[in-house]
């Protein structure tokens, strides 16, 4: 737990734990009177309230900006620069099938996007909802009032694809299959053509295949360092990596830094999240969560 963050976990009601990650909840308070700084990793989507303080943020490459009180994140390949001196976040956490059960758009329009919690389309009325957060104030409160509005929209939901929910999931898994490193693969994996997983990725996920399992490489080095801070890259380095050099690569483009760089900086907000959710979830990131469960 960091001095200056702490993150809690809390399990969603049973009836939503396939289509969730998680609830999540981040408080952040400046001990020197800097803003606190960090970088967010690559993730699936999360809807997040904010109830007090403010936050800037932005994805690398851009300028921070400030971030709405109710923001939808999409899915993410992109790291995130992100900072505060005071705030209190409570999140929601979607699966890919909960991004399918509960968002009425493709994830492509939402791929490294940050924006207005109004402007995603969603039967979920999560801006009518904002207030009961603000007034509740604390996680123990605020989790039925998230558990209450889900399921209300999940009662509301048309009869179900249960043929789509199932593609998903089977894409879903296959996707965290250490052993599926190329797009033919994935598409032999599903019992899919090439054009069919290159429409359904972009739909069900926000990105191509082949990001895809790249990112999923990644995650899954870094996730050896979050683990065990101590371990360094070389030992850390995924199987299908060819060499140092390669994944020093991929490392830039999704984090516009080396290795070494983000090393050498603090990481006080995704750090605390990360030691919260392993002991919650056992896994650090949650690109790395298998379809309703754990890692």
């Amino acid at each position: 737990m960091s001095e200056s963050s702490r993150t809690r976990f809390i399990a969603p009601h049973p009836r939503l734990q396939p289509y969730l990650s998680a609830y999540y909840f981040t408080e952040i308070d400046s001990v020197d009177g800097e803003p606190v700084r960090d970088l967010m990793n690559p993730e699936w989507a999360s809807i997040r309230f904010r109830w007090a303080g403010d936050t800037m943020g932005c994805f690398v490459g851009e300028e921070e900006y400030p971030i709405p009180p109710l923001h939808f994140v999409g899915p993410t390949s992109l790291a995130g620069p992100f900072s505060a001196y005071h705030s209190r976040i409570a999140s929601i956490g979607f699966l890919p099938v909960g991004w399918s059960m509960f968002i009425d758009e493709s994830a492509a329009n939402w791929a490294d996007r940050l924006d207005d919690g109004a402007q995603v389309k969603t039967p979920v009325r999560f801006k009518d909802y904002f207030d009961a957060v603000v007034k509740a104030g604390n996680p123990d409160a605020i989790a039925p009032i998230f558990d209450q509005m889900l399921l209300e929209a999940l009662d509301n939901r048309p009869l179900i694809d249960t043929e789509e929910e199932a593609k998903v999931r089977a894409a879903h898994v296959a996707l965290m299959d250490p052993e599926i490193t190329t797009v033919a693969d994935l598409a032999n994996r599903l019992g899919w053509t090439i054009v069919q997983l290159q429409r359904r990725s972009l739909r069900m996920f926000g990105f191509p295949p082949k990001l895809l399992l790249r990112r999923q490489r990644l995650v899954r080095t870094l996730a050896v360092i979050m683990r065990d801070p101590a371990s360094n890259w070389s030992e850390a380095l995924d199987q299908h990596y060819h060499d140092q050099a390669h994944f020093n690569r991929d490392f830039r483009q999704f984090f516009d830094m080396s290795p070494s760089e983000y090393r050498a900086h603090p990481h006080p907000i995704i750090g605390a999240a990360s030691k919260a959710r392993m002991q919650f979830m056992g896994d650090p990131l949650q690109a790395l969560q298998k379809p309703g469960g754990k890692s």
